[in-house]
Formats: structure tokens, C-alpha cells, sequence
């Protein structure tokens, strides 16, 4: 792998970290915005559409840079976390209890987040070729 392209994953695994945080704020965001729910019935931030688009993207952005990382330095804790969060995902699909739905959104922002983390600590200390 070249120079250039480890710089180019490492912005997707900017990406990653930032549509985690999004997800988490987007479900912390809902309670409070709940209040307002009359006016903003029609908002598409806070349509079902929205979070099943940043759940799978966040998904599928993890599962590529983790199981990259994972084939290179054979640490399985960061897919341990990705295993959680999706997890947590179908627990939250199964109850499909409204007033609890936040508490998993945020638990999963947190959980993929901490899977990136988890992840570039051990980015950071691997002594292992890029190239392999």
C-alpha cells in the first residue's frame, strides 16, 4: 500500500469516527427535540429514513476499515466492539419500544466509536510493515 493511499483511509476512517459521533448526537438530539415534535413532524432529520442511512453507513464504514485493520494486525478487540453495536442495533429493532430508542442510538454511537478507538491504539503502536 502506498503512501498515498494510507492517507486517503485514514480520512475514511475520519469519516467513520464522524458519522458515529453523528449517530449519537442525532439519538441524543431526539428527546429533547421531541418536545417540539408538532413543528418539526415533517423534518427529515428526524425521520426513520435518516437513521437507517447513517445505522448503515456507519456500519458499513466500520466493518471495511476494521476488518482492513484486522487482516493487517490481527487484533480482534475492534470487531468485538463492531459485534456489540450491531448487537445493540437488533435488540433495539426486536423491542421496537420508542421511549428506550435513544438509549440504544447513543449506546451505539458510543460502541462503534470506542471500535474505532480501540483500533487506532493499536494503529499506533503496530510495528508491522504498511505494505503487507
Amino acid at each position: 500500500m502506498s503512501k498515498y493511499s494510507k492517507d486517503n483511509f485514514l480520512a475514511f476512517e475520519k469519516i467513520g469516527v464522524f458519522l458515529s459521533i453523528v449517530c449519537a448526537v442525532h439519538c441524543l438530539a431526539l428527546p429533547i427535540f421531541l418536545f417540539f415534535a408538532p413543528y418539526l413532524a415533517s423534518s427529515f432529520a428526524f425521520s426513520s429514513h435518516v437513521e437507517w442511512i447513517l445505522v448503515i453507513v456507519s456500519f458499513v464504514f466500520a466493518a471495511l476499515i476494521l476488518l482492513f485493520d484486522f487482516r493487517k494486525h490481527r487484533q480482534p478487540l475492534p470487531l468485538y466492539f463492531l459485534g456489540l453495536g450491531i448487537l445493540i442495533k437488533l435488540v433495539d429493532m426486536s423491542l421496537a419500544n420508542q421511549s428506550y430508542a435513544w438509549l440504544f442510538g447513543i449506546s451505539l454511537g458510543v460502541v462503534i466509536s470506542l471500535a474505532y478507538w480501540v483500533n487506532y491504539q493499536h494503529k499506533k503502536t503496530c510495528s508491522c510493515k504498511i505494505g503487507r
